[in-house]
């Protein structure tokens, strides 16, 4: 069987500015998948020596170091148990409803980015099959007007249709980035979420 021979110049050539747009929103993708890996780690939501001494202070109830400890190491987890500390006059439900709207407003910024790869997802094979429809429509147009032979016609469908190949690649591989790390942060959220509810019940009031 004999190979193909892609000309990538020729092919560029054929749609250049779809071909750009579309390396910008896979570097795109790639930066918003690292940023949110090295963001949403272990270290950054939930630290450890963070945790174990907000807890030695929580259950020694010295809430005005536990506040201080929490502005010198903002994290999400720090942010839900200041919110609890605060909303203490209002009484238990409102320490965990506090608590809880405090790591939703926290983790939104998470969620945004990684939207960002859906959204990436469905924007690059749209422009894909711009790409194709545009060069098919001036394949057809030439051919009308100058009645060449249909190897021409076929060479320039050829070239367009790699747009529309360009833009799925693009896609799935966004796709692969929104899947895992919508599953990480879901895994690291619930991890947070259960650590801080576990300290809570420190900060309750004593219903007697």
């Amino acid at each position: 069987m004999e190979s193909i021979n892609i000309d990538l110049t020729q092919v560029f050539s054929a749609a250049p500015w779809i071909y750009t747009i579309l390396a910008l929103l896979s570097m795109c993708a790639v930066m918003i998948a690292l940023y949110t890996l090295l963001t949403t780690r272990s270290s950054k939501i939930l630290p450890k020596n963070t945790q174990g001494a907000i807890g030695r202070m929580l259950r020694s109830q010295d809430y005005e170091k536990v506040l201080i400890l929490c502005d010198e190491n903002p994290s999400l987890f720090s942010k839900m148990i200041a919110a609890g500390i605060t909303s203490r006059p209002l009484g238990n439900q409102g320490i965990l409803d506090a608590m809880k709207a405090a790591g939703k407003r926290g983790s939104a910024p998470f969620w945004q980015k990684i939207a960002l790869l859906n959204d990436i997802a469905v924007l690059a094979p749209m422009l894909g099959l711009l790409g194709t429809v545009t060069g098919m429509f001036y394949a057809f147009y030439d051919l009308n007007r100058s009645m060449e032979s249909l190897s021409t016609l076929f060479d320039g469908l050829g070239i367009s249709v790699g747009t529309t190949v360009a833009g799925l690649i693009v896609a799935i591989f966004a796709m692969l980035f929104y899947t895992f790390l919508k599953f990480r942060l879901i895994r690291s959220m619930t991890a947070v979420e259960n650590e801080a509810m576990q300290l809570a019940g420190t900060l309750f009031h004593d219903p007697r």
